[in-house]
């Protein structure tokens, strides 16, 4: 029996140090997109054999990094500073609070962006808010409940290009919302991720599951490097 229980402690171990040590690929494009989907968990002692064109961007929380074909890569040697060919994420990647990630003084992972249609993914409805791409002019943007008919207004003065989501409409799971008011019309579906991600890799994970990339590319822009081969 104590041979058994060690030996699931041990089995338990590996596991947990295997899921640790796991790097995420968060976006891929080229020939060998369908070998490295986003989602797919990569271990640190993988290489990536990439051909031309192939683009891969892995995720960990060292920050993200950006693999380009062709050449051979190892998940782990492409993550370290003495690579050489890696620009560093900073440490900004590892203190970074999830309810406020920011690659510039105005993006937020839990922004809505009402120029892309698509899933929008919620950890806190407290932290939601709103983006718009083109702040050079005033804009009042309205959002509709497609179920109940319910809308609320909100003014973007000159210059304003996020705003808190309107308390008038509650921003709850599976509700869809219609903007208008901006160059094109979209519609944003809510998903709250429950249970709230944890590190980048949580994030990011949910991020894919949940189908809301728009997010998961702000994710990705914020702790970007580049390695190339």
């Amino acid at each position: 029996m104590a041979r058994l229980f060690l030996a699931a402690a041990s089995a338990a171990i590996l596991a947990s140090t295997s899921a640790a040590a796991a790097v995420l690929v968060v976006r891929s494009s080229g020939p060998s997109a369908a070998t490295y989907p986003p989602g797919k968990a990569l271990p640190d002692t993988h290489k990536l054999n990439l051909k031309d064109s192939d683009v891969i961007v892995l995720l960990d929380s060292r920050g993200t990094r950006t693999l380009q074909g062709p050449g051979s890569f190892s998940v782990l040697a492409s993550a370290s500073p003495a690579a050489g060919a890696v620009r560093g994420t900073g440490t900004s990647a590892r203190r970074v609070r999830l309810g406020a990630v920011r690659g510039t003084a105005t993006r937020s992972v839990w922004q809505a962006d009402l120029d892309r249609s698509g899933n929008v993914c919620i950890a806190n409805p407290a932290d939601l808010g709103l983006y718009r791409g083109n702040s050079s002019g005033e804009a009042n943007v309205t959002l509709t409940d497609a179920a109940s008919g319910k809308s609320a207004d909100v003014h973007f003065a000159a210059g304003q290009a996020i705003a808190a989501w309107p308390a008038a409409l509650p921003a709850t799971t599976g509700a869809k919302i219609s903007v208008s008011g901006l160059a094109a019309p979209a519609t944003l579906t809510l998903k709250t991720l429950s249970p709230v991600p944890s590190g980048l890799e949580g994030m990011a994970q949910s991020l894919i599951r949940a189908n809301c990339q728009a997010q998961l590319d702000v994710l990705i822009d914020t702790f970007s490097a580049r390695s190339e081969g």
